[in-house]
């Protein structure tokens, strides 16, 4: 639970999501390309953009002020993830 304090200091948050995926035969340099991609066109100023093709591709969404949107980081991670 996230104290109020903490909410009244650092909401509304900024969020990115970026989800990118690649077929079986995709090598890690191809997925890593992506996420570079993606970085550059957040550096350009795009808010949300995509690019697939049948299986392999990205997309992404930045949000600037995520008032109603939880944290990402509510719950406790361990090494692996949630």
């Amino acid at each position: 639970m996230v104290s109020k304090s903490w909410i009244e200091h650092a909401y509304p948050l900024q969020q990115v999501a970026i989800y990118l995926q690649g077929t079986r035969h995709s090598d890690r340099a191809a997925i890593i390309s992506q996420l570079e991609t993606v970085l550059a066109r957040l550096k350009a100023g795009e808010n949300v953009g995509r690019e697939e093709d049948d299986d392999f591709g990205y997309s992404f969404k930045y949000v600037a002020a995520a008032e109603g949107e939880p944290s990402y980081f509510d719950e406790a991670w361990g090494v692996n993830g949630p």
